[in-house]
């Protein structure tokens, strides 16, 4: 109706004014098709709901949980990760999304540089490899063979396989840590019983 009414005398904002509240209706529409939750932990599983897809870890498969530290400099610095080691990365392949590795790739880059920086990782393994990953003899290729093959690096430098960024939890990065320390000691009663 402003565009009617007012056009020929302030097409300028007029337009500006269009594209700003087609904006604001896009932002909208993908906050709204952002999963409710992000991270779902059972007695079995840990499970990370993200609007490009999910992986889940099987509590079994997890070795240690711990805050993420870089050398830098001679200083260990606390960077806004939460770490998972894991015994296997069999489980978690199968389980990731495509489209989630694709985007943790590039999610985690500068994991790799900081990494690349401070000579935890060579530039060759600093660089992203879509050759392909081996797990038991099966040649995972794509986004999820290069994920993997980066998740490895990671585990090199930093001692982790999967990283949860300190952004995407519903509380304080401690806290959360601590409630996943405690799912994973529970998982393992929960499993002997």
């Amino acid at each position: 109706m402003l565009n009617l009414a007012y056009w020929h005398f302030f097409k300028l904002q007029l337009t500006a004014l269009m594209l700003a509240s087609f904006i604001v209706v896009l932002i909208g529409y993908f906050k709204h098709n952002e999963p409710n939750i992000s991270y779902e932990l059972t007695p079995k599983t840990i499970k990370y709901h993200h609007r490009r897809g999910q992986w889940q870890i099987n509590w079994a498969d997890v070795t240690r949980i711990g805050e993420v530290k870089a050398d830098i400099q001679g200083e260990n610095v606390l960077l806004p990760y939460i770490g998972i080691k894991l015994s296997s990365l069999e489980a978690l392949a199968k389980s990731v999304a495509p489209r989630l590795a694709n985007k943790l790739i590039h999610e985690q880059q500068e994991l790799i540089k900081l990494a690349v920086k401070n000579s935890q990782l060579t530039m060759a393994q600093g660089t992203i490899h879509f050759d392909g990953f081996n797990i038991k003899d099966k040649l995972l290729t794509g986004p999820v063979g290069a994920w993997l093959q980066q998740s490895t690096n990671l585990d090199i430098a930093y001692g982790y396989h999967v990283y949860l960024p300190e952004d995407s939890l519903d509380r304080d990065k401690e806290q959360f840590l601590s409630l996943l320390k405690q799912c994973h000691v529970y998982s393992s009663q929960y499993t002997t019983t």
